[in-house]
Formats: structure tokens, C-alpha cells, sequence
């Protein structure tokens, strides 16, 4: 996610409800203050205002978005019946065609009318939100997923979790950039034990393990590494070809699906850690993994911009001593 402190637009006019948090929680990525997913989103409400959220909400989805402000207003008004009216529409008639392939994730406000008045609830509509993404429609799990991206919470990290876990590439796209902006809440941890926990789980189906440990190598989890190595040797072909191109992208190294070789090299530099894996890449003799380490490592790091394909090996060289120089200084005394 790209800049969670960042608050995301209102469409024109439209005003937040009045207890949704003002201040964000600066020592962390996200807002603190939010209903628990878990919760019933009903709750009780004067008598009426289920009849006028559906008559809004029937005017809201025929609506352009220059028009939305006022409706939206009212929505805000009338609390969880809007939300659940909204809820059983979402994402409504779109805006634009499909995002998948944008270079951004669009604004709610660009989607449609219910996603933009959705957004519009702040935290109080996370609830409805998770469970949308759990929805049997793969189009609504996908926008709902978008929506998660300008209302950033704790508690969707599970949900979104599992929706990186589906069969739809874009679904598991959207849900995995969104969960990496959480690296540093309790959730994310406790999302790779599961992830790591799901892949090793050898009474579910291949496709399903193997999405597992593409989501922990997109989120380059270093600590799977040695679950990596273990299933280099599983039944399925698919699950230990998957390991490998994992093992490839955690370390820079390749010892291929031997199971030796790659113990031998976790039992002399597995507990120094990823940089260091990726500055002894930049060594390698194949230009495949130094390319793929000096990627890495820029990523990571920012020191060193990536080298290109054209490179020298000289350079690389340069640049594993460079690296090697300035990691010196900068690694925590633990790695040292």
C-alpha cells in the first residue's frame, strides 16, 4: 500500500461521520481506533431507517460521481443500515472497466458510487469490508480489496490474507500489495506463521500450497527459507519447483533441488540473514542470480541503484564491496 498515513479523498462535498478517529497513531503504519471485524455490522436503529437507506442507496447507484455528494451525506447519517444496503449492492455499476492491470490501485471515489460512499464511512464500515472480501463473487472480492486500500486496518490483514490465497491472480495481486504495507503490526507476523503453516500442510490441495509460498516469496519472508529447503523434496513437482524459485528470490543462490547443498549453506550463513544472502549473490557465477541480487538489494536497501543487464561482472564485484563496506556500519549488532 502506498503511503498508509496518507487519507484518501472524499468525493466532493461529503463529510466524514463524526466519530470516526481525526488522529493517526504515529509510531504505526495504520489508524488505531476501529470496530472489531468479528462483530455483527447490524445493530439497532430507530425505526425507518432500513427503508430509507434502501431508497437511498437505489438513487446512489445511478448516479454519476459529480452528483453523490448529497446521498452519501445522508448514508453517513443513518449509520450501519446504510452500510448494510451498500453492502448488498457493492460494488455496483462501475465507473471505469476493470483496474487489473493499472500501475496503481484506483481511489474509491474513481470506482463506483457505493465503493466511494463505502470508503466514505471510514473505519466503521472494516466489518461490511471483510466481508465482502470473503464474498462468493471474485468482482466484489477484488473491489472490496481495492476499498481495503484506503481504509487501512489490523484486522484486514487475515481477511486479506486469504483472499491472496484464491484462485484469481488479480484478487491475490491486490491482496498481497496491500498486506505488505502492514510489516509492522502484530497481524502481519502472525499472517506469515499462517501462510508458512498452510504451505507445509500437506493435506491440502498443491495449487492451494503452492499459492502459499508464492505469497511468502512476494512478500520476501526470510524465515521461510528453511520450510522452503523441506519442501524441495515434497511429492508435488509444482510445490518443490515453487520452493525453489522462492529459495532463488529470498537468498540469490541456487543449489538447485538437491536438499544437501542447501542445508550445508543454511548451516553456515542462515542466521545472518537476508542482506548478507544478497551481498554474497552479487558474487555469484551465473549473471542471473547477481542481476536478481542487485534488484533485491536496491529494494531493500536503496543504497546501491540496480545494475543492469548489461553489466560487467567488475561491476558487480564494485558493488559487493561497496555493499559489504556499507552494511558494516549499518548492520544491527546482532548480524555483525
Amino acid at each position: 500500500m502506498s503511503g498508509a498515513d496518507r487519507r484518501r479523498s472524499l468525493p466532493a462535498g461529503v463529510v466524514p461521520a463524526t466519530d470516526s478517529p481525526s488522529i493517526q497513531d504515529r509510531g504505526s503504519r495504520v489508524r488505531p481506533k476501529a470496530p472489531t471485524a468479528e462483530a455483527n455490522p447490524a445493530s439497532p436503529t430507530r425505526p425507518g431507517a432500513a427503508d430509507r437507506a434502501r431508497e437511498l442507496v437505489e438513487r446512489l447507484v445511478e448516479m454519476e460521481p459529480h452528483e453523490i455528494a448529497p446521498v452519501v451525506r445522508r448514508l453517513i447519517a443513518l449509520g450501519d443500515p446504510a452500510l448494510e444496503e451498500l453492502s448488498k449492492v457493492f460494488p455496483g455499476p462501475l465507473w471505469r472497466p476493470s483496474l487489473a492491470t493499472d500501475s496503481r490501485l484506483p481511489r474509491p471515489e474513481e470506482i463506483s458510487a457505493p465503493a466511494a460512499a463505502m470508503a466514505a464511512f471510514d473505519h466503521d464500515c472494516i466489518p461490511y469490508l471483510v466481508r465482502l472480501l470473503k464474498a462468493g463473487s471474485t468482482n466484489t472480492r477484488y473491489y472490496a480489496a481495492i476499498v481495503c486500500g484506503a481504509i487501512p486496518h489490523p484486522d484486514l490483514v487475515a481477511p486479506l490474507v486469504d483472499l491472496a490465497l484464491v484462485e484469481d491472480r488479480d484478487c491475490r495481486r491486490v491482496a498481497l500489495h496491500l498486506v505488505s504495507g502492514y510489516q509492522r503490526e502484530r497481524a502481519y507476523k502472525r499472517a506469515l506463521v499462517g501462510l508458512r503453516r498452510h504451505a507445509a500442510d500437506e493435506e491440502r490441495a498443491p495449487d492451494e500450497r503452492r499459492r502459499a509460498i508464492s505469497a511468502l516469496t512476494q512478500l520476501r519472508d526470510e524465515a521461510s527459507a528453511p520450510l522452503f529447503v523441506d519442501l524441495l523434496a515434497d511429492a508435488d513437482r509444482g510445490t518443490a519447483t515453487a520452493s525453489r524459485v522462492g529459495l532463488r528470490v529470498l537468498t540469490a543462490h541456487d543449489f538447485g533441488f538437491a536438499r544437501e547443498p542447501w542445508l550445508r549453506w543454511l548451516a553456515e550463513v542462515g542466521q545472518s540473514g537476508r542482506i548478507d544472502w544478497l551481498i554474497d549473490g552479487l558474487g555469484d557465477g551465473r549473471a542471473n542470480i547477481r542481476l536478481l541480487a542487485s534488484r533485491e538489494l536496491w529494494a531493500l536497501t536503496r543504497f546501491l541503484p540496480a545494475l543492469s543487464e548489461n553489466a560487467a561482472r567488475d561491476e558487480f564485484s564494485k558493488a559487493q564491496r561497496n555493499y559489504r563496506a556499507w552494511w558494516t556500519r549499518h548492520a544491527p549488532p546482532a548480524t555483525r
